[in-house]
């Protein structure tokens, strides 16, 4: 149970500041408005599969985070009547998207690493049993 507080924990602190980097630009350098939210995003989800998946193998948990956050990126290249509809308001936007990036993908992988990261530290040196 202490796991799964703390995953949430990270996952709410992480949809606060991804949000941030979005709506607060005056509180970040440059690079981190332009990068930083798919980054954080990507290392969010990390967090939040890891609340459901708690005895998952880390490496196959980031493997799938990462292959739902390039499936996402590429989903903003359908243009469907129903998927112009859900980017139309601002959390579909948030969720999906709504234009194709490169350099989002390279987000996603470094946002899944450090999420990786952060989770194997806990578990080694915190969550031990």
């Amino acid at each position: 149970m202490k796991q799964k507080l703390t995953y949430l924990s990270l996952f709410i602190f992480c949809v606060w500041l991804a949000l941030a980097t979005r709506s607060h630009h005056e509180w970040f350098p440059h690079i981190v408005v332009v990068y930083g939210g798919d980054i954080i995003w990507a290392g969010m989800f990390v967090f939040f599969l890891r609340i459901f998946f708690p005895k998952a193998t880390l490496w196959k948990l980031a493997l799938v985070n990462y292959a739902l956050g390039v499936a996402d990126e590429f989903s903003q290249l359908n243009h469907s009547s129903l998927m112009v509809y859900i980017r139309s308001n601002y959390y579909g936007r948030l969720m999906f998207g709504v234009g194709f990036l490169w350099s989002d993908i390279v987000c996603y992988a470094i946002g899944t690493l450090i999420g990786w990261a952060i989770v194997a530290i806990l578990e080694k040196y915190i969550f031990r049993f």
